[in-house]
């Protein structure tokens, strides 16, 4: 049976139905979901039980498996993490964010696993950077082509990790990811298609005579809140999401 696809939105999101993660991917199926992200930027499987080795094999179907630089730091070697909201560590609130944008070759796919899910609440919102990109009118497109933008490793972040692994540890992410030049538009490997490299979270300003009083970073983050560029999903349990982290957004 070949899978079926619905798409959630528009603009954004497509949900799969008929591949079993829990088994080992055939070319054929990681082909399809490859297209399934670079069309629609975030790809949903539902039902999916898989232990923490099975995200894992799934992730690495695609590509090397990305250790987070805390991580690093500490020692860790688990390919998968854990988030887990409880009162000993509840939600962090993150907004809008691409993870990890301040590193100079960060993740190109993230993996999300619902494996216990609240009553109510948690939902995840994503935007595409990709529609943002082509709702520009063509002057400010043609700016943006031509800029770039500095990104660092966020207060929200550093507080976090010096709250749970202490300040040496927050400290050395500091010293080890100054902030970093990134494009401000980037072309998709795979379609060549062009998106705004957009992080609120941890994008601290715009380059050049264009960004000095922040009013183009502001203008393009809040089409961030569009809703005709995001899709939301409320999760159940077992639901797998693959989204594509150089043409999207997200935020809990």
């Amino acid at each position: 049976m070949h899978p079926v696809l619905t798409r959630i939105t528009a603009t954004i999101g497509v949900e799969v139905d008929g591949i079993d993660l829990a088994h080992p991917l055939d070319d054929r199926d990681v082909g399809l979901l490859r297209a399934c992200i670079a069309e629609h930027h975030v790809v949903v499987l539902r039902g999916q039980s898989l232990s923490a080795i099975d995200h894992a094999r799934v992730a690495e179907s695609f590509a090397p498996i990305l250790r987070l630089p805390v991580h690093q730091l500490i020692g860790r070697h688990q390919a998968v993490s854990t988030i887990e909201d409880n009162e000993a560590r509840p939600p962090a609130g993150f907004p809008w964010h691409t993870d990890q944008s301040w590193l100079r070759n960060g993740p190109v796919l993230g993996f999300l696993h619902a494996v216990t899910i609240p009553e109510f609440g948690g939902d995840t919102l994503w935007a595409s950077t990709a529609a943002i990109y082509d709702a520009l009118g063509n002057a400010e497109r043609e700016q943006c082509d031509r800029l770039t933008a500095v990104h660092a490793p966020d207060p929200m972040l550093l507080a976090s990790i010096e709250h749970h692994h202490g300040r040496t540890v927050a400290d050395q992410i500091r010293a080890l990811h100054p902030p970093l030049e990134q494009p401000l538009v980037q072309a998709h490997p795979v379609t060549g298609g062009r998106s705004v490299f957009l992080s609120p979270l941890s994008t601290t300003h715009i380059v050049g005579p264009a960004g000095a009083d922040g009013a183009l970073l502001e203008r393009l983050n809040r089409r961030l809140d569009d809703p005709h560029v995001q899709m939301r999903w409320r999760w159940r349990q077992g639901d797998f999401v693959i989204w594509d982290e150089t043409t999207t957004c997200h935020r809990a």
